[in-house]
């Protein structure tokens, strides 16, 4: 049961990391829009954009944050290794190395955003990765 609430936790505070990350990446892509998105900007105003990312950011990053904490619960099971400050080695590499590869790909189509997109990929390696084990034990 700690790891359920551990998960809603570490989801709540990534939802609250990225509603502030992206709230401010979308103002510096409206600033100067890449062609791909300007039809986008011109449709959807910036007030329902925000909105948007903050209603939907809650219950997304709560589900993956639940899903982490029982794959965490079922690493710390099968391989419970300590290391680099995390309860689970195995896990804590895994976190870090899905965040990585989950944004590059993203970080190259949007090349004017890759601050928020590398800040919001530390953040969830830094929470997902070290924090979640921490509070799920």
């Amino acid at each position: 049961m700690s790891a359920l609430i551990a998960g809603m936790a570490s989801g709540a505070l990534m939802a609250k990391m990225f509603i502030t990350i992206w709230c401010l990446s979308f103002f510096f892509l409206m600033k100067d829009p890449p062609p791909a998105l300007t039809a986008m900007f011109e449709r959807v105003s910036p007030t329902v954009l925000t909105m948007g990312i903050a209603a939907a950011a809650y219950p997304v990053w709560g589900i993956i944050g639940v899903v982490m904490a029982l794959l965490f619960t079922a690493l710390e099971n099968a391989a419970p290794n300590a290391g680099l400050g995390s309860p689970n080695l195995v896990y804590t590499l895994g976190i870090c190395a899905a965040s990585a590869a989950l944004t590059a790909p993203i970080a190259i189509v949007f090349r004017r955003v890759w601050i928020g997109l590398s800040a919001t990929a530390i953040s969830a390696a830094a929470i997902f990765g070290w924090l979640t084990p921490f509070l799920a034990t």
